[in-house]
């Protein structure tokens, strides 16, 4: 799935020029600057960096919770040593003046998102169409979030995070249950599986039982 650059620009050949720059790398989204609420456009998108030609809204965006975290790219016809510094100090992680060069913006941009996305994917687990994130403690199945139990959550995400390997009961037990594993039968733990498998059915076809052993997650 492409990542997606949201851009906040009034003028509209500068939009047209970002979508014919960056369209065939990534998911691009061009938008004027106050024509829409921007909080409102980026829960939608969820955008891995924002260009922006606006530092009224660069502040804006900065200060909402929801997306602070996301890198904002200013590009700005103020092209002073003060703007450049006041873009920055407003929470810009990058600021180009036009004019520039269109590969330097590409380069830079490529920069930006990969960091962000690196960062992003650190805590997150995915297989196939299966999305676990390990901050939330949440899990999706074909980005449907799936109603688990703590145990089972956990069980999932130990073989989701070694796709491919057979883990065995004892060490889903001492991973799991760790001080409480003496007190948990290899029935347990099939119980919660079979629970897992009830509420995702198509979980079933990659949680497999190896017999005499344990289970192992299949993409």
């Amino acid at each position: 799935m492409k990542a997606t650059i949201l851009v906040f620009d009034d003028d509209s050949h500068s939009r047209a020029f970002f979508t014919a720059l960056f369209e065939n790398e990534f998911n691009i989204k061009c938008f004027p600057c106050f024509e829409h609420e921007p909080i409102g456009l980026i829960k939608a998108h969820q955008p891995a960096l924002i260009l922006i030609d606006s530092f009224v809204l660069c502040k804006k965006i900065k200060l909402d919770v929801a997306s602070s975290g996301i890198p904002i790219f200013v590009i700005s016809s103020r092209n002073t040593a003060s703007d450049i510094a006041e873009g920055l100090a407003l929470g810009a992680e990058d600021f180009l003046p036009k004019p520039f060069d269109h590969k330097e913006l590409q380069l830079r941009v490529r920069s930006h998102i990969k960091k962000f996305l690196a960062g992003k994917d650190s805590h997150y687990i995915r297989i196939g169409k299966l999305e676990i994130d390990t901050n939330d403690r949440t899990a999706k199945y074909e980005n449907e979030i799936m109603s688990l139990t703590i145990t089972e959550y956990d069980i999932l995400r130990l073989l989701a995070s070694r796709t491919g390997e057979v883990i065995s009961r004892e060490e889903i037990m001492k991973s799991i249950w760790k001080d409480s594993a003496a007190e948990i039968t290899d029935r347990t733990i099939d119980v919660h599986i079979r629970s897992l498998r009830k509420k995702v059915p198509k979980l079933s076809v990659h949680i497999k039982s190896v017999y005499g052993v344990g289970y192992q997650y299949q993409e």
